[in-house]
């Protein structure tokens, strides 16, 4: 029984404890023992020292000492307290009761701290593998988006006149087209002269074109031959930046740039003069592309407005004006909608006070409205072409079905149905949309 506990002790030991004896000399700098390769730290006896031409760090005898968890050294020192008792019960013949209690209660803390070592090593184990999983799938995503960069950055470099943010086949397909038309950078250049030229019926400085990067709004994507709908990067200004709008390549012959949206209550149109300056909401969703960007559509040529509304009951109609234009800042974003056509009847020019046509843009901090008694846009609580003050006001507050009240819904005076005088209430919109395409095909 004592030799078989005698033995049980030397197996904890060796476990437990640093063996010396197992680790390999790794002094010399000539060997190359796996051991020494892979070790983190180089143990080496301590008779031996620390030799300066060691491949791997070692550690003085204190170092050494210092860097044992203290765990290890709690259990180091049981070890030796219940190996000094068992010693003494050895040489003091057969262990009295007491000594046996003592014995047994020394095992059991040493079997608790061992299983609770090895619970703590599977513990590291299980996350240092789930770290190099993680690290493993980062490291594919990071992979994948630098490759989709770099693909996007050769096309640019191309100087080929497409949209920067189209995905990557659109991308493709638009440089393929142009490739197969222009076998060198000259005759591109000649083609994209040429259609210029087409366009506004004059030709175009060299320099003036280089420096266009961008196409000038969704119809010229839409004759490039691209005809998914979409968000693409489109510059109608060469002298100011571009940038990104919803291009709609289905409706009505496509390449509609899409400038409003209004589908699920989503976005607050009750803005700032600024906001609608510049835009808000997001262009997959409710937004308004900024009456700086819709100004830099229809400064130039002659563009269409399309207004498509659909109701709670599923209902849908549309108003279209073939003159279109918005005004600079400087003169308030002035609305040109003229010539209409449809069948959602012209709400824009409804009567002699409810006259959209031709009218300044108001907003809660900017009125610009033709209501001598107050504020259009605050009464409202919307950016729009007030009159004195309506007859549509498509940016007004977003009510899902009928709602009473404050005509302040999503409203177009020409609809088929406007109140439900039995329960005085008024209809709005489920979904309303406002484009724009320039006339030059």
């Amino acid at each position: 029984m004592k030799s078989c506990m005698w033995l049980l002790i030397s197996f904890w030991e060796l476990s437990i404890q640093p063996s010396l004896t197992s680790i390999p000399d790794c002094s010399d700098s000539t060997k190359e023992d796996p051991a020494c390769l892979d070790s983190l730290v180089a143990m080496p006896p301590s008779d031996q020292g620390c030799s300066s031409t060691s491949r791997l760090p070692c550690l003085s005898p204190d170092e050494q000492e210092a860097a044992v968890p203290e765990e290890l050294k709690e259990l180091r020192h049981e070890i030796q307290e219940f190996r000094q008792t068992f010693r003494h019960a050895d040489t003091g013949g057969n262990q009295n009761g007491k000594q046996q209690s003592q014995t047994n209660r020394l095992l059991r803390n040493l079997l608790d701290r061992l299983g609770h070592v090895e619970s703590s090593i599977l513990t590291m184990v299980s996350r240092f593998q789930k770290l190099h999983e993680e690290a493993r799938a980062n490291h594919s995503s990071t992979e994948e988006r630098l490759n989709a960069l770099v693909i996007l950055l050769l096309n640019m470099l191309s100087e080929c006149d497409i949209p920067c943010n189209a995905s990557l086949k659109k991308l493709s397909l638009l440089e393929s087209r142009w490739l197969k038309t222009s076998e060198t950078k000259e005759d591109l250049i000649l083609h994209q002269k040429g259609t210029e030229t087409e366009r506004t019926g004059y030709p175009v400085d060299d320099s003036e074109k280089l420096e266009k990067a961008f196409p000038r709004d969704c119809a010229e994507i839409y004759r490039q031959g691209i005809k998914d709908n979409g968000i693409y990067t489109i510059q109608p200004v060469t002298s100011k930046h571009p940038f990104e709008a919803f291009c709609d390549m289905i409706t009505d012959g496509g390449g509609w740039t899409v400038f409003q949206r209004r589908q699920d209550g989503s976005v607050e149109f009750n803005q700032t003069w600024q906001e609608y300056k510049q835009g808000f909401g997001n262009l997959e969703g409710e937004h308004w592309l900024g009456n700086e960007n819709v100004h830099s559509l229809t400064k130039t040529g002659q563009h269409m407005l399309r207004i498509e509304l659909e109701d709670w009951y599923g209902v849908k109609r549309h108003a279209i004006y073939h003159k279109f234009k918005l005004a600079n800042e400087q003169n308030k974003y002035r609305l040109t909608a003229r010539e209409y056509s449809g069948n959602a009847g012209n709400a824009l020019s409804y009567s002699k006070n409810y006259n959209h046509d031709h009218k300044f843009f108001s907003t809660t901090d900017s009125d610009n409205d033709n209501y001598s008694m107050g504020n259009c846009g605050t009464y409202y609580g919307a950016g729009w072409w007030f009159d004195s003050c309506l007859a549509a006001n498509l940016n007004g507050k977003y009510y899902r079905g009928k709602y009473s009240g404050l005509t302040n819904g999503i409203y177009w005076g020409t609809w088929y149905i406007l109140t439900d005088k039995r329960a005085n209430q008024k209809y709005s919109f489920k979904r309303v949309e406002m484009k724009t395409k320039s006339l030059s095909t």
